[in-house]
């Protein structure tokens, strides 16, 4: 098959041009002329501009100190929107390359190709678009989690809040003590969005949720071939949180070799995949949380020392909902608005009696327990009230019993006591005292209460219903 330069370039898709430095039009293609409503006239001027463009970066770059190679002297890039012969508007690419003469040592040439990037700049403006809405996310996701979105105005919470909005700009460490219901994801939820990682990742991870062979590759991922199964790498929580913040639920789950590797990356800043041996870069900003108290586990040789150590640079006790009454009814108040917006409802409050009764409960399950139990009053409240009818047994059982503590053995048994819900109130509160006493030890907890460890299990596994309260 017999064909030349011209034949070739003029099968080309994308226009292309060649102009000389003496301004004659060396190469004009197929594509130029059918593709796009452009002259030859606009095609040379542009051409001799950027010729001159490149003209005075060469002579910039010798009289700084020596010869330019060709390679030195790269491309220009030009975009714009030109009419084409569908009589649409199309956004084209010009890329123009120099064309050197290395026996006049001077540039001869210009070449331009033209390029319809219409697609391009299509998925261009959508990704820009999606990072604006991401953006717009990102800032109603931070205004949600703003310390002021944090309901109670407390002495204690106060302090909490005061104490959490003055480290949030810092990337130090954060160790969240409490018990569990009482929001510490939601402090550290509001610690990230109230600092410069804003922007980036919030990832949570609840260390006692997954058994001691997970928990490792859920933090730091693995390489393909790691393990049996392990078809393809997978990264994990640390990189996912990269630039952001890891929120460590329950740290006291983790076993020693993960506390080890914990330390190092708060120690070093790096970590290594499973199956790997080449270090990454661990940019993330720790806030850790556990809703026991860590001195004693370390005592006992449970806890890693040099790990207490770097956790709690700083640490924030969040107070139980007992230990704050005065925020309770604005709890209510919030928690009532938040339900009647998400289920369309116009429940207008709390009858006196009622709130009584909710004001007179130690919420051991804390804020947790109070959002559940108001979104089932929510669900089953029929009036425009919620009524002391609509109020869980136990809470109002709970409450009778404590009117009537004080009173002789002639008292009356009130109306819809009951006695085996009564009991078992009372025995699962007397067995979270004993684990939180032992440290969550049973075998310690069932001596101290004098039973055997089967009895004592037995009782935990049929209580567990008020003992997840806790």
């Amino acid at each position: 098959m017999n064909f030349n330069l011209n034949q070739v370039l003029d099968s080309a898709r994308d226009g292309i041009f060649i102009v000389a430095r003496d301004h004659r039009l060396v190469l004009f293609n197929h594509a130029c002329e059918e593709l796009y409503n452009v002259s030859r006239e606009d095609v040379i001027d542009k051409a001799c501009w950027k010729l001159s463009d490149f003209e005075k970066s060469w002579n910039e770059a010798a009289r700084s100190g020596g010869r330019v190679t060709y390679g030195e002297l790269g491309a220009k890039k030009e975009r714009m929107i030109l009419p084409h012969k569908s009589g649409k508007q199309v956004w084209v690419e010009t890329i123009y390359t120099p064309i050197f003469d290395e026996q006049k040592n001077e540039i001869a040439y210009v070449m331009g190709v033209i390029k319809d990037i219409t697609e391009l700049k299509v998925m261009e403006q959508e990704k820009e678009r999606l990072q604006q809405e991401i953006g717009k996310m990102r800032g109603e996701l931070g205004s949600q989690y703003d310390f002021s979105s944090i309901v109670g105005r407390s002495g204690p919470i106060m302090q909490v809040l005061k104490l959490a909005a003055e480290v949030a700009q810092e990337n130090t460490t954060v160790m969240l003590v409490g018990e569990s219901g009482t929001g510490k994801e939601l402090v550290a939820k509001a610690i990230h969005y109230n600092s410069h990682r804003a922007g980036k990742p919030f990832v949570a991870l609840n260390c006692s949720a997954f058994p001691e062979t997970l928990i490792e590759s859920e933090l730091f991922g693995y390489e393909k071939g790691a393990f049996t199964g392990a078809e393809k790498s997978k990264p994990g929580k640390i990189q996912i949180a990269s630039g952001g913040t890891l929120f460590l639920d329950e740290v006291t789950e983790m076993t020693p070799a993960t506390q080890a590797k914990i330390l190092r990356v708060i120690q070093e800043r790096e970590f290594e995949p499973l199956g790997s041996v080449k270090p990454q870069q661990a940019d993330i900003r720790i806030v850790a949380a556990s809703n026991k108290d860590l001195e004693p586990l370390v005592k006992k040789g449970l806890f890693r020392e040099d790990l207490f150590y770097r956790l709690f640079v700083y640490p924030i006790a969040i107070p139980p909902l007992r230990e704050r009454p005065e925020d309770l009814e604005p709890l209510i108040e919030h928690l009532l608005t938040k339900f009647n917006h998400q289920m369309a409802k116009r429940i207008q409050g709390i009858a006196p009696a009622a709130m009584e009764i909710l004001k007179n409960y130690d919420w051991p399950g804390n804020v947790r327990e109070l959002q559940n139990v108001m979104e089932r009053l929510m669900i089953l409240s029929k009036g425009e009230a919620i009524q002391v009818d609509d109020l869980p047994r136990y809470v109002v059982e709970t409450m009778k019993l404590h009117t009537n503590s004080g009173h002789d053995s002639n008292d009356r048994i009130p109306a819809g006591f009951s006695l085996e819900r009564t009991v078992d109130q009372f025995e699962s509160r007397i067995i979270r005292q004993a684990l939180k006493q032992c440290e969550a030890n049973k075998s310690r907890a069932a001596n101290l209460l004098g039973l055997s460890r089967s009895t004592f299990r037995y009782k935990v596994s049929r209580l567990k219903n008020y003992l997840n309260q806790s």
